[in-house]
């Protein structure tokens, strides 16, 4: 089935391979836009929009789903960058957001900090603490960033593996996890040396009501998933940050239907790419950072 995207406008909702460098030139570029734009322009670019958090609210349709887990929620974010780049306050923000919507699951869907060095580990444990857990579990699966510089080093993301479980976040490595009878499966990145498509999918089965956490939205276009029936969760665009009229946004991706949304890849298949709330640069516009709010529902 032709890809069917869903572009969210930065309205409040109740209910509703390029390099990365290529992505910070994009944003230097927008940047010097909104400041030739005017001040004022400037000033909600780079002093509330990236800030300004919308709550987007989704059914989440899911064959098989046994009726104790319909009407659940579950909460995704992405992409916090907990280190030098976003204030810890900002992301304590996001948290007490997400405690008021008493989820039964949260996840994260990489790039849980900007790794620079040790002291990020440091931080990430200091800022997650504040992290609001799900009723049933909270998960987490690594992103591109979480490797260190290059995306290369796996002990940083051994490391940072080990203080979330100490948290009681559930890093998911290539494996899955079932709760009652849904499974949720995570992926390593796929930019990383340790991330196994292959492996992850092989916890997989037709009969059981499945979710699947893979950072880079990319990799849903894996022949490997071509019987996968459930919902894929994923962040990394950021949404590009920076949505000027009649531009697409530069995003790190081939594939750039999965800039950000919904996007449905096949029948009962589904892609959602969330637009993350953290950044690499402090500016957004028309990109509003997202806490998505999925209700599961019997498909």
């Amino acid at each position: 089935m032709q890809s069917q995207q869903e572009w969210h406008r930065p309205v409040d909702v109740i209910d509703s391979s390029p390099s990365p460098v290529t992505r910070r030139r994009w944003l230097k570029r927008a940047a010097a836009v909104a400041l030739a734009g005017g001040g004022s322009l400037a000033g909600y670019a780079f002093g509330v929009e990236p800030h300004w958090f919308e709550v987007v609210h989704r059914k989440m349709p899911l064959l098989n789903l046994s009726p104790d887990l319909v009407g659940k929620r579950l909460v995704q974010i992405s992409d916090l960058h907990i280190g030098p780049i976003v204030a810890d306050h900002h992301l304590w923000s996001a948290f007490r957001t997400i405690e008021t919507l008493e989820p039964d699951l949260v996840v994260i869907t990489g790039d849980i900090m900007h790794f620079q060095d040790s002291s990020q580990l440091e931080q990430a444990s200091s800022v997650l603490r504040m992290l609001p857990h799900g009723r049933l579990g909270t998960l987490a699966v690594t992103g591109n960033h979480d490797f260190g510089p290059h995306w290369g080093n796996r002990r940083v993301a051994d490391k940072l593996c080990r203080r979330l479980r100490k948290l009681g976040i559930t890093p998911l490595r290539n494996e899955s996890i079932d709760f009652s009878s849904l499974r949720i499966l995570g992926v390593d990145d796929v930019w990383s040396p340790v991330g196994d498509l292959q492996a992850t999918l092989s916890n997989y089965s037709t009969s059981q009501p499945t979710i699947a956490l893979c950072h880079n939205p990319d990799a849903v276009d894996d022949p490997a998933w071509q019987d996968f029936r459930g919902w894929i969760l994923s962040g990394h665009t950021h949404g590009g940050q920076v949505w000027l009229p009649g531009m697409r946004p530069v995003v790190p991706i081939r594939n750039l239907d999965y800039v950000a949304g919904h996007v449905q890849l096949a029948e009962h298949r589904h892609l959602y790419v969330n637009r993350a709330i953290g950044y690499l640069k402090r500016v957004r516009f028309c990109v509003r950072p997202e806490i998505t709010v999925f209700e599961l529902a019997a498909a």
